[in-house]
C-alpha cells in the first residue's frame, strides 16, 4: 500500500477546513433569516410616568445555530492551526531528529572504521592517513602543470602554469588561506604573470595581471629576503561546489633546471605538459602513488597523464639540460628529497 504523501494531506486538511466554514456560514445564514418577534411593555418610573420599551425575543432556533455557527467557525481555526503552524513544527522536529541520527550513524561509522583499520596498520600510520585523506574536505579534479622552457639571454626561461578546480566535498563551507612561496634556489628571477580565481559560476574571487598589477583584487604579494617571493589570499568554496585556480609565473635559470612541483590537495586525474626548445631533455622524477604515463613524446615536448588518485604532499622533479649522446628514458625514479622552488599552497 502506498504512502500518503504530505502534499496530499495537506490539501486533504484544507478541504476539510472549507467545508466546516462553509458550514459555519450556512447556519450563520439562516439563523439570520429567520423572523424575530417584537412587544412591547409599558415601564412605571413614578407617579402617573410610564415609558414604552420594545422587547426583541429571539427563537430558541436561531440560539442553536448560532452556537452551532460560532463552532464550525471555531473549528476551522483549530484545523487552520492544525496544518499550519503544528505541522510546520513536527516538520522541523523531524529534520532535526533525522539530522541528529545521520550525525550519530556517521560517528558510528567512524568509530568502525578507526577500530577496523587500527587493527591493520600502525596507529601512526593511520593518523596521518586520517587527518591527510579521510577528513579533507577538498580534492582537486582536471589538473594541469604546464612548463614552457626556452632560451634568453643569460640562460632558461621557466614559465610555469598550474590550473584545477577545487571541489569541496564537505557538507559545511570550507574557508582556506592560500600561500604560494616562490624561493630563489638556482634562478635568477622570478615574476608572478598571472593569478586568478573563479567561482563555479563565473564570478571572480581572486585575479592578479602582470599587465595590471595595480587592479589587483583579493590577493597580497610579498617580497621576502633573499629575492623571494610569497603570494597570499584565500579561498571560501560552499559546499559540493567547486572554484577554478589558475597560477602562472616565470623564472630564469643560468644552468640547467632542477625544480619541482607537489600538491596539498589529493588530485584525480593530472595532466602534465612541457614545451622545450631543441637540443635539451626533460626528466621527470615522480614521487606519486599512481602511475605516470607518457603520452606524447617529440624533439620539443613531452606530455605525461596520471590517471588515478594522487596523495597530498605528493608530486615531480623535474629536471631541464642539454641532451646527452644516450638518451634519457621517458620516466626515472627519484629516492632522494628536493625542495621545491614553488610551494603550492592550494
Amino acid at each position: 500500500m502506498e504512502k500518503i504523501k504530505d502534499s496530499e494531506i495537506s490539501y486533504l486538511y484544507l478541504f476539510w477546513v472549507l467545508v466546516v466554514v462553509i458550514a459555519g456560514f450556512s447556519f450563520d445564514y439562516y439563523a439570520g433569516n429567520y423572523s424575530l418577534s417584537y412587544s412591547t411593555i409599558d415601564i412605571a418610573l413614578g407617579q402617573n410616568v410610564t415609558e414604552h420599551k420594545t422587547i426583541v425575543t429571539v427563537p430558541p432556533l436561531v440560539q442553536i445555530l448560532r452556537l452551532a455557527a460560532n463552532f464550525f467557525y471555531g473549528l476551522a481555526v483549530t484545523l487552520f492551526v492544525t496544518i499550519f503552524v503544528v505541522g510546520k513544527i513536527e516538520k522541523r522536529q523531524k529534520e532535526k531528529h533525522e539530522k541528529e541520527l545521520d550525525k550519530l550513524r556517521e560517528e558510528i561509522n567512524i568509530n568502525v572504521f578507526d577500530a577496523l583499520f587500527k587493527t591493520l596498520i600502525p596507529s601512526e600510520i593511520f593518523q596521518i592517513v586520517k587527518s591527510e585523506i579521510i577528513e579533507n574536505k577538498a580534492i582537486r579534479k582536471k589538473a594541469h602543470w604546464t612548463f614552457v622552457f626556452e632560451e634568453c639571454d643569460g640562460g632558461i626561461k621557466m614559465t610555469s602554469t598550474t590550473h584545477y578546480e577545487l571541489h569541496n566535498v564537505s557538507k559545511e563551507p570550507l574557508t582556506e588561506p592560500v600561500n604560494i612561496e616562490m624561493e630563489p634556489l638556482s634562478s635568477q628571477e622570478q615574476e608572478i604573470l598571472k593569478a586568478k580565481c573563479l567561482s563555479s559560476d563565473g564570478s571572480i574571487l581572486v585575479e592578479f595581471n602582470k599587465s595590471d598589477p595595480e587592479n589587483c583584487k583579493n590577493m597580497k604579494i610579498v617580497h621576502m629576503k633573499g629575492g623571494g617571493k610569497k603570494v597570499s589570499y584565500t579561498l571560501s568554496v560552499p559546499p559540493n561546489d567547486f572554484i577554478v585556480s589558475t597560477f602562472e609565473h616565470c623564472a630564469i635559470y643560468t644552468d640547467k633546471i632542477y625544480d619541482c612541483q607537489h600538491t596539498k590537495y589529493p588530485i584525480i586525474d593530472l595532466n602534465i605538459n612541457s614545451v622545450f626548445p631543441k637540443g635539451y631533455e626533460f626528466i621527470i622524477h615522480p614521487a606519486l602513488s599512481s602511475d605516470l604515463k607518457e603520452i606524447s613524446c617529440g624533439a620539443t615536448h613531452r606530455n605525461f597523464r596520471v590517471e588515478g588518485g594522487i596523495l597530498p604532499r605528493q608530486g615531480i622533479v623535474f629536471v631541464l639540460e642539454k641532451s646527452q649522446m644516450a638518451p634519457a628514458g621517458c620516466v626515472n625514479t627519484c629516492s632522494g628529497e628536493a625542495v621545491s622552488s614553488v610551494a603550492t599552497a592550494v
